[in-house]
């Protein structure tokens, strides 16, 4: 921009202050869609010529681009103006935030999470137990009431999710967030070099041919079985990286000791187009690697010195005594007291520290690193946290490559989630914000350009079928004979949405008939959201599916459902799956499930193998009887006592978020329904009983809701939690395959 052009936009500035009212620069030419680029003004004015730049490329793509700029002091500004543009001609289809974009921080919706269960009224500050969220500015059926602005960082403002809410993600629109890692003015020459990185690509029409896979350590507990899987899988979604002229590197976390360098090595390669991380991360690491092979005695004897050294060092930074933890070790595990020596030598110090720092990717390794990869998928926790400076998804998109965006968590994540799926549709030229449009977890964003796409020749024009025609049931249809799977995944997701139970008798057909595993298990997605009794049925059968991940999601299920006839196929399913996250889901799913009056004599022949009745009961009464005796000994009289402290009740009540036991059902019901119980422990339990949404004591629950909510004298907090309570059950999981 000249001298000329920055003198008018800051009087148009100044002038926009006075009214409160955004600069609007419109697309050069109507298209069929929309799309909004939202920049503060400061960083407008710093890198206005690289976002003209931007939004000329993408009306070359086809979107009606418009720049907002404003100061922006409340999200609702920019949530109210993408609402109208969405309602507008022509429909805004998605959206990018540049630069200082307030931040939404979500509360009272961790349902709307895969994993995000923190206490918010404990100990943790409320930044940490609340979820940065850009579908505040997606889903325009969520509903929020205002808390606060962060004192201490104004970027962020606070928000309840409402009772009178949609209670489930089904996003209007799609966003990214062009952030950078920084805090200081650097910030506006990465957003300007990203910008012209962005405007090149687009211009160039990257394909998708070469992809690197990698699995860390203690992801899916170490199960090979799941490993595979995946791998099965991606090759039905991406069979061009099998063919010639593609390839796909799968690493695993104990392929070799020097993992990390592998890792960085590759991710520097020209020829990579996507990488998909599966590993525990945090705000500024990927966690890859555990603790290395111990062939010899010798090094597991240094492996434990290495540990205790570190446990030594952790009290001296938290200012525990150093002696007391010491003194524990020894008597707990009978350690010799000179394995411990060392733990503060200069020398030693380095040597271990060194070896940390070959376990796990930093954010300062990315710093002097030149990603290749245009995508990088983040299934880590906490790696896309951009209300922080560093994160390390920003570190990537932001840094030396030739990366144009990333998908990551802004909080942790459950390992247990189909974490690709909808991703081979990214093969056929979609755009990553109309793939990420389908993701309905709170935490998951995009970092950097939304509207990025791998360029694809042939077929149909998915992002036209997505936002022009996705109502248009014989074409979809059509899409149901495809040799291509992710299409006929699409077609599935597409007809359920607009058929519903009109859909479910050709649900139950393509189960029954289609080979790919992806296909397969976008129908039991499909059914679990329907709740049907034809969904409840399924089952039998899909517990016995060649696909270990149709198979692990199938037990889960069963469990949240609580039907008895579930026991049997649930007890084989323990005994005889080779896949060990199978068996341990199915052994979670029979603890929820009241088995204590089993008929051992009225099992099916299918169980002859396990050895006997008693060796069936010793591992119930090993493994699932005893739950329920802590439930009835411990839980529950806790959280009935009057006399124990109000937060210890409480932690006993949030127990039933995770471990939904159906039989607990009625006594918690009670206790929520009764007027002289302590107003914070109702709120608590009546939480706790939305989590059963595949419950078969979920309308007995709606009922107590709306017992409570006929209670006219009621505090308004039990009203209220009542009403979200009473509405999630209804609308179901956000996510059927996580609830």
């Amino acid at each position: 921009m000249n001298r000329i052009t920055l003198l008018v936009l800051g009087i148009a500035l100044s002038v926009n202050l006075a009214y409160s009212q955004p600069i609007i620069k419109k697309y050069r030419n109507a298209h069929p869609t929309s799309f909004a680029i939202v920049v503060d003004s400061a960083t407008y004015q710093n890198t206005g010529n690289s976002i003209d730049k931007y939004q000329q490329a993408l009306e070359n793509e086809g979107l009606s681009a418009l720049i907002l700029i404003d100061t922006w002091n409340d999200p609702n500004e920019i949530r109210d103006e993408l609402e109208r543009l969405y309602h507008s001609n022509p429909p805004l289809e998605g959206a990018v935030f540049i630069g200082d974009i307030p931040i939404p921080m979500l509360r009272d919706a961790q349902h709307l999470t895969s994993a995000f269960k923190m206490d918010q009224q404990g100990r943790f500050s409320i930044q940490r137990s609340s979820v940065p969220s850009d579908r505040f500015y997606e889903d325009f059926d969520l509903r929020f009431s205002f808390i606060k602005q962060d004192s201490s960082n104004e970027l962020l403002f606070y928000y309840s999710l409402n009772a009178e809410s949609a209670q489930t993600i089904k996003k209007e629109i799609y966003s990214g967030r062009i952030r950078p890692p920084v805090d200081d003015e650097s910030k506006y020459s990465m957003i300007e070099n990203y910008l012209k990185r962005v405007v090149r690509q687009k211009a160039q029409k990257p394909t998708l041919s070469h992809a690197m896979t990698i699995a860390g350590h203690g992801y899916h507990s170490e199960a090979l079985s799941a490993w595979e899987g995946e791998l099965l899988a991606l090759r039905e979604q991406f069979p061009q990286f099998y063919q010639p002229g593609g390839s796909i590197t799968n690493l695993y976390h104990s392929m070799r000791s020097d993992l990390k360098q592998t890792v960085l090595r590759e991710l520097e390669n020209p020829d990579l187009d996507l990488a998909l991380f599966h590993a525990h991360g945090g705000v500024e690491a990927q966690y890859l690697l555990g603790d290395p092979p111990l062939p010899t005695i010798a090094a597991q004897v240094e492996a434990i010195k290495f540990f205790l050294r570190g446990k030594l060092r952790a009290a001296k930074r938290s200012k525990k005594s150093i002696a007391e933890v010491q003194s524990d070790y020894i008597k707990r595990y009978n350690i010799p007291p000179e394995w411990f020596e060392g733990a503060f030598d200069d020398s030693l110090t380095q040597t271990d520290s060194l070896a940390w720092a070959n376990r796990d990717i930093e954010v300062t390794d990315i710093e002097t690193l030149a990603p290749q990869p245009e995508l990088i998928v983040f299934d880590e926790c906490f790696n896309g946290a951009f209300h922080h400076s560093p994160y390390i998804a920003g570190q990537y998109v932001f840094g030396n490559g030739n990366t144009i965006a990333a998908i990551a968590n802004s909080v942790n994540v459950m390992q247990d989630i189909w974490a690709d799926e909808f991703l081979g549709l990214l093969g056929f030229g979609l755009r990553v914000g109309l793939y990420h449009r389908m993701n309905s977890y709170l935490e998951s964003h995009i970092i950097g350009d939304p509207t990025f796409a791998f360029h694809y020749q042939g077929g149909a024009d998915l992002n036209h079928l997505l936002i022009q025609r996705k109502a248009h049931i014989k074409h979809w249809k059509s899409l149901l004979k495809s040799d291509q799977v992710p299409l006929r995944r699409l077609a599935i997701h597409a007809l359920s949405r607009n058929q519903g139970s009109r859909f479910t008798e050709s649900l139950l057909e393509i189960y029954r008939s289609d080979p790919s595993f992806i296909v397969r298990l976008a129908v039991l997605r499909a059914l679990a959201a329907q709740r049907s009794p034809e969904f409840e049925h399924i089952l039998f059968e899909t517990i016995n599916d060649p696909y270990e991940l149709v198979r692990r999601k199938t037990v889960s299920l069963m469990g949240d459902i609580g039907n008895p006839a579930y026991i049997a196929p649930l007890l084989k399913t323990i005994f005889t799956d080779p896949a060990k996250r199978v068996a341990f889901n199915a052994q979670t799913a029979l603890e929820k499930i009241d088995v204590r009056n089993i008929d051992y004599e009225r099992l099916p022949q299918t169980l002859n193998a396990y050895p006997g009745k008693e060796s069936l009961e010793q591992y119930l009464s090993q493994k699932v009887f005893y739950k329920y005796d802590w439930i009835y000994k411990e839980v529950l009289p806790e959280i009935k006592s009057d006399s124990l402290q109000l937060k210890k009740r409480i932690r006993a009540v949030r127990y039933f978020r995770n471990y939904r036991l159906h039989r607990a059902v009625p006594e918690l019901i009670e206790i929520a329904k009764e007027p002289g119980q302590q107003p914070a422990v109702r709120v608590a339990l009546l939480e706790a009983l939305g989590w059963f949404t595949f419950s078969n004591q979920r309308l007995l629950i709606i009922s107590a809701c709306d017992e409570i909510l006929a209670q006219l004298d009621a505090p308004a907090d039990i009203h209220n939690e009542a009403l979200k309570t009473k509405n999630r059950l209804h609308q179901g999981a956000n996510h059927p395959l996580t609830p």
